[in-house]
């Protein structure tokens, strides 16, 4: 394995684990009395200021991206930040939460049907043994089973999810001229403006209440909103995004995709250490299988090269990718 693929698994394996605290640090705010809404605002929102007040520090290069990659950088704000939450918060209006989360996380399989159908660049048989094995345990993680008669609103917002969450994986996987940092902070920069929106026209109920709503739990005890809000936004959104794209640069979508999954063990792990939610069997063994997909992806073929891939937005005036 090398350098290069071998800090790419720790990045992506970095990022599954700091997206999987997001669910217990929200949580805890919106137990408090915080609108889900409110949360992902204070969440993208936030991370935005980090993450532009970071680019004002270094430099890297944001006049030159936008001016290479403006238009595909407004869709990735738009989709792979905005979307891949606005879809699944209203999805979860309509379905059980745990089906809501297996459609929005059908986005690997998304990953890797495009890139052999529309890059045809078909993966390797450890690749495809190590998704059908993940998404397996997925399956019995959620326990989909359990969620009862589904609602078609529910359906087509947790496919829309899917499909915001797989154009996350293939727009930072073509962004091989645009650094991670300008990706992400412009990225949440552009999805903030989308919630903010989304909420100015009621599509979005945005409510962020006070802190003497009532205490915020984590571990047992109540450690104040600015500290489960700034967790949310420092490591489960600025440090989850960044480590992510990096990782995706190295190893390609479809697997970095795939490593992904391990998100949904984090934050079974998670809901039980922090908010005392103790996973039943099936969630254990179904991660049990995501790992084991996700050591097949690992000795498996590289579905994409990175290094061969144009950037973010082809000049060809025929080209007609769409994320997702």
């Amino acid at each position: 394995m090398t350098t290069r693929t071998s800090s790419g698994l720790g990045f992506a394996v970095a990022s599954a684990i700091a997206f999987g605290l997001s669910g217990p640090f929200a949580k805890s705010l919106i137990d408090a009395g915080w609108s889900s809404s409110g949360a992902v605002l204070v969440r993208i929102g936030g991370a935005a200021a980090v993450l532009l007040a970071l680019l004002a520090v270094t430099r890297p290069g944001v006049l030159a991206a936008l001016r290479a990659d403006g238009p595909a950088l407004v869709v990735y704000g738009a989709l792979a930040v905005a979307g891949v939450q606005v879809a699944f918060f209203n999805a979860i209006r309509y379905l059980p939460v745990s089906v809501a989360l297996l459609l929005e996380y059908l986005g690997p399989v998304l990953v890797i049907a495009w890139v052999w159908v529309v890059r045809r660049q078909p993966p390797g048989r450890r690749t495809i043994l190590g998704g059908l094995v993940a998404i397996v345990g997925l399956l019995l993680v959620v326990q989909v089973w359990s969620g009862g008669a589904l609602d078609p609103a529910g359906i087509a917002w947790g496919l829309a999810a899917a499909a915001c969450q797989a154009s996350y994986f293939l727009l930072a996987d073509r962004a091989t001229e645009t650094p991670p940092t300008v990706l992400a902070g412009v990225g949440m920069t552009i999805g903030t403006a989308v919630v903010v929106v989304l909420g100015l026209a009621g599509v979005l109920p945005i409510v962020v209440t006070a802190p003497t709503a009532g205490p915020v739990v984590l571990a047992g005890a109540d450690v104040g909103w600015p500290v489960a809000a700034a967790l949310l936004v420092l490591v489960s959104t600025v440090v989850a995004y960044l480590t992510g794209v990096a990782a995706i640069e190295r190893i390609g979508a479809a697997r970095g995709s795939l490593v992904a999954l391990l998100e949904v063990v984090v934050s079974t792990l998670a809901s039980w250490l922090l908010l005392s939610e103790l996973p039943g069997p099936w969630q254990l063994a179904g991660g049990a299988l995501i790992l084991l997909g996700i050591v097949l992806t690992r000795s498996g073929p590289t579905a994409v090269a990175p290094a061969d891939l144009p950037p973010i937005v082809d000049p060809a005036p025929h080209d007609e990718r769409a994320p997702g």
